[in-house]
């Protein structure tokens, strides 16, 4: 399942599976959700989910780039899609607060992957 809508994006963006997990901004008590990426750049990711997130809500996810680790960043959320396939949804999401060294340490990452190709 794959956003068909009008193409927005400022950054381009690379397709790369790396570990993601997740958390509602504030939601302390809640442990954080397993999740893989779909694609990456320098403004978003992609990403699925278990359970529907609903436009505009923010979370916390924690993404484990290809050399990297525990790279961090609060994200907002554009779109969800339901997989009717898998019955999991496809998540697109903004960085929203992103620490400097975060975010270099994505940019970095993307334009290895552009270099690739």
């Amino acid at each position: 399942m794959s956003y068909e809508g009008i193409e927005r994006r400022r950054w381009p963006r690379v397709k790369v599976n790396l570990p993601l997990r997740y958390r509602g901004v504030g939601e302390f008590n809640h442990l954080p959700m397993d999740s893989e990426t779909k694609d990456i750049s320098e403004g978003g990711v992609r990403f699925t989910s278990e359970r529907f997130l609903p436009k505009n809500a923010r979370f916390v996810v924690n993404l484990n780039l290809e050399d990297i680790p525990g790279v961090k960043a609060v994200v907002k959320i554009v779109w969800t899609a339901r997989d009717p396939h898998t019955n999991r949804y496809e998540v697109g999401a903004e960085f929203d607060n992103i620490p400097r060294e975060a975010k270099v340490h994505i940019s970095n990452m993307v334009r290895k992957h552009l270099n690739y190709y």
